[in-house]
């Protein structure tokens, strides 16, 4: 139980929401996960009611008690504002932010000392914090357990009663309230990638409120994406076209986004392009029913039309080589893939690894000696041969990402048409201050890359943004977010396990652990079995395939399930 929740206890009453509810990754301590954007939001359906202030609480316990009722929004935080004077409670902004700590149990209230006829004082609270949510509703999870002050004023009022009349804007959660999302949720702010063809979430974390959805469609249209993100993707809200109207309307399933009248002049493509950013947006909210965004001026429908967005799901089935052979294992039997299937199980050195697309119509596969190969069509060819590979990469647009593990900032892409000639690839910078690198993968819309890199003794992970042409062929790496955490443990693999979520298979010790982070949120941890080696994306987003010493376990629940003993490698599905 948490500890914030254990002082709240005796003051939980249950009530329905109105509604529910992805950077160098923050990797910090065992916290409970909220819910991958773009699923139903919130780990509860259950609004925590706290008790608002009693006659003859002192300056500790007015600050104490406004900081626990700050954790439910009901009324727009209408019991947490009984603590603030009526001025302060007109002034004061719950949804300016979160300050994230470790618990109500490491919280330090200090104060003076305070005559009995004294009528004003202050209150001087000392927290751990592990992240914050800013204005934008942007997570981050930096610094680490650093000492953070926030300074209360109080006042007495005409009865004798002390209120708070200067509070720090946002609200304090500890992290296992605030990775539960039962009082801040995670949505994903829905960006086209650089060629208009995959859509790229940017999470971010709002109240769960009734008009969240106006919250989220503010952010869109009104907003930028978040800055590391920048050169990777792209609107359709561009130029002067804003809202006409705050407030979202919903009826039917329908929810009506008034623009202003500069959207008139939008082209047919970029009000489908509008309305698909807004419905996919608007998609992660639970019990609104929003199916549908209707885009209007004044009251008039631009029957605005959806754009294509290409998916990026999975196969469900593994994709493994065993001694039968290459191809999605489901029963027991091998379904093998025409073009491919073939030169793999010819191959003409022992394989390491292999990272498909979708529908594996093309695989780059490493050998045991090191060197990466591209397989498509009935043809092995050559890619890259340098040495020290770590195990490659593969994205939407058919690049094969190669890296040496000591050259962390000599990363090649490499194009179909590559014969293993240098000239043919795309030669990208990777952190320049980092020695090592042991991992990497490209997201699925092929806007992100992770990496685990090594620099100064730190294992660090970094997500950052991928700049392409017009016609998906990479052009550079953007910068990585500076919310980066050291992390004392060896990076072994890692996947992109949801369009969100990244994947990192790591050591504590001795035992292997799987790290399911969130971009833009916090991370969660989950055991596995000890000879694990590789993981693996699967469908619904929540499995993972795990693989290591010839056996294939697929987890979907509380502990894995062993699938199959004879495989030799797991494959890797990578492209959208």
């Amino acid at each position: 139980m948490r500890i914030g929740r254990m002082l709240r206890g005796a003051m939980v009453a249950l009530a329905l929401l109105g509604l529910t509810a992805c950077a160098s990754l923050p990797i910090t301590g065992d916290v409970r996960p909220g819910l991958a954007a773009g699923q139903s939001g919130g780990g509860s359906d259950l609004a925590f009611v706290p008790q608002g202030p009693s006659n003859g609480m002192d300056p500790k316990g007015i600050v104490r008690g406004f900081i626990d009722a700050a954790s439910s929004p009901k009324d727009s935080w209408g019991i947490a504002r009984q603590f603030l004077t009526a001025d302060e409670a007109q002034k004061w902004k719950p949804d300016a932010g979160v300050t994230i700590d470790t618990g109500s149990a490491e919280r330090r209230f200090d104060l003076p000392d305070v005559p009995k006829e004294a009528t004003s004082t202050s209150v001087h609270l000392a927290l751990q914090q592990t992240g914050t949510v800013d204005e934008t509703g942007a997570y981050s999870g930096a610094p680490v357990n650093r000492a953070a002050e926030l300074m209360f004023a109080l006042v007495k009022n005409k009865d004798g009663q002390w209120r708070i009349s200067a509070a720090p804007d946002g609200i304090v959660l500890d992290a296992d309230s605030f990775a539960a999302a039962d009082v801040f949720a995670p949505y994903a702010l829905q960006y086209f990638d650089s060629t208009w063809t995959y859509l790229v979430p940017d999470v971010r974390w709002f109240p769960k409120r009734e008009n969240t959805a106006s919250r989220i469609v503010q952010s869109l249209v009104s907003g930028k994406p978040s800055p590391w993100l920048t050169g990777a993707v792209r609107t359709a809200f561009t130029g002067d076209i804003a809202l006409g109207r705050n407030a979202v309307i919903s009826d039917s399933q329908v929810a009506e986004v008034a623009l202003n009248d500069a959207a008139l002049k939008a082209d047919p493509v970029t009000l489908a392009r509008m309305r698909t950013q807004l419905e996919r947006s608007l998609s992660s909210l639970s019990g609104v029913g929003v199916l549908q965004v209707k885009l209007t001026v004044s009251g008039r429908d631009l029957n605005a039309g959806s754009a294509p967005a290409a998916p990026t799901t999975v196969d469900p089935r593994p994709l493994v080589l065993t001694d039968k052979g290459f191809g999605y294992l489901a029963g027991g039997e091998l379904t093998p893939i025409a073009g491919v299937s073939v030169p793999l199980e010819s191959f003409p050195e022992p394989i390491a690894a292999i990272r498909a697309a979708t529908g594996a119509q093309r695989v780059a596969v490493q050998g045991a000696s090191g060197v990466v190969y591209a397989v498509a069509d009935g043809r092995t060819d050559e890619i890259d041969s340098r040495p020290g590979l770590i195990p490659p990469s593969l994205d939407p647009f058919g690049y094969i990402w190669t890296v040496p593990r000591t050259s962390p900032s000599s990363i090649f892409a490499w194009p179909n048409s590559s014969s293993g000639s240098a000239s043919a690839s795309r030669s990208l910078a990777g952190p320049s201050d980092a020695g090592q690198i042991t991992a990497m993968a490209v997201s699925r819309d092929g806007a992100r890359l992770a990496m685990a890199v090594t620099a100064n003794g730190q294992v660090r992970i970094e997500v950052v943004a991928i700049t392409r042409d017009d016609r998906g062929a990479p052009t550079g790496l953007g910068v990585a977010d500076p919310n980066v955490i050291s992390w004392p443990a060896a990076a072994l693999d890692i996947a992109w396990l949801d369009d969100t979520t990244v994947g990192v298979l790591a050591t504590d010790g001795a035992s292997p652990l799987l790290r399911q982070q969130q971009v833009g949120g916090p991370a969660r941890t989950v055991d596995v079995p000890e000879a694990t080696q590789t993981i693996a994306p699967a469908s619904p987003t929540s499995t993972v395939q795990l693989f290591g010493n010839g056996v294939l376990w697929v987890r979907s629940g509380p502990a894995p399930t062993q699938v199959s003993t004879n495989v030799k490698v797991l494959a890797v599905q990578l492209g959208g």
